[in-house]
């Protein structure tokens, strides 16, 4: 495949980035000015729309973050991938277990991070599972039994059970009903299981 110049890059419409742009690097969360870039203002007639001829506006603003060299897109306000939410939990000198489930953790953020709510929400509902079986419950239960595992055995105190059944109910309506899940409820979940994985594993 033949690469492109920058001459090609012009054709397409894209242009150097005018100015420095302050952001939080989605990849990797440093506060960062970005200097390199490309720059692309789209225009464009929808013959569709209620007012015939309306004129439809599009920016497009790539930067190479200067830390660590991922680019982060922004198409108006709307940045991919955002800034990952949550807490960063260092695992390394915990159990295999414990490591994976903070992996999945992890996987359910980055999965925020490029608009991916419904994929957060059902991880946050495996990670229940997760948890109960790395505190003893046997594989293989019904999902409701790891629910009541967490519950009854002590790996939360009481006032945590409603927390736990909130991740239940918000990830079983993912999984069972026809429904797609807000960005401010899987953000809202986030801060749930954070909670709940930091007193399972990382309590002080």
């Amino acid at each position: 495949m033949e690469s492109l110049d920058f001459d090609d890059y012009q054709r397409l419409g894209w242009q150097p980035a005018p100015q420095t742009r302050r952001f939080v690097c989605g990849w990797c969360g440093r506060s960062v000015v970005g200097q390199v870039g490309l720059f692309r203002h789209d225009q464009w007639l929808d013959a569709n729309s209620l007012s015939f001829g309306a004129m439809h506006e599009r920016v497009r603003d790539i930067r190479v973050c200067p830390d660590c060299g991922g680019a982060t897109t922004f198409v108006r306000d709307e940045q991919y991938p955002r800034p990952l939410l949550g807490d960063g939990l260092n695992a390394q000198d915990k159990s295999d277990d414990v490591k994976l489930i903070v992996a999945l953790y992890d996987e359910a953020r980055m999965g925020l991070s490029q608009g991916a709510s419904s994929c957060a929400v059902l991880m946050f509902r495996k990670l229940l599972m997760h948890i109960a079986v790395e505190q003893g419950a046997q594989p293989n239960l019904r999902f409701v039994e790891y629910v009541d595992y967490i519950k009854t055995q002590g790996v939360v105190g009481t006032p945590m059970h409603p927390l736990v059944d909130r991740i239940r109910a918000d990830g079983n309506e993912e999984n069972h009903e026809i429904v797609r899940a807000t960005r401010e409820k899987a953000e809202d979940l986030l801060m749930l299981v954070t909670l709940l994985i930091r007193s399972v594993y990382f309590a002080i």
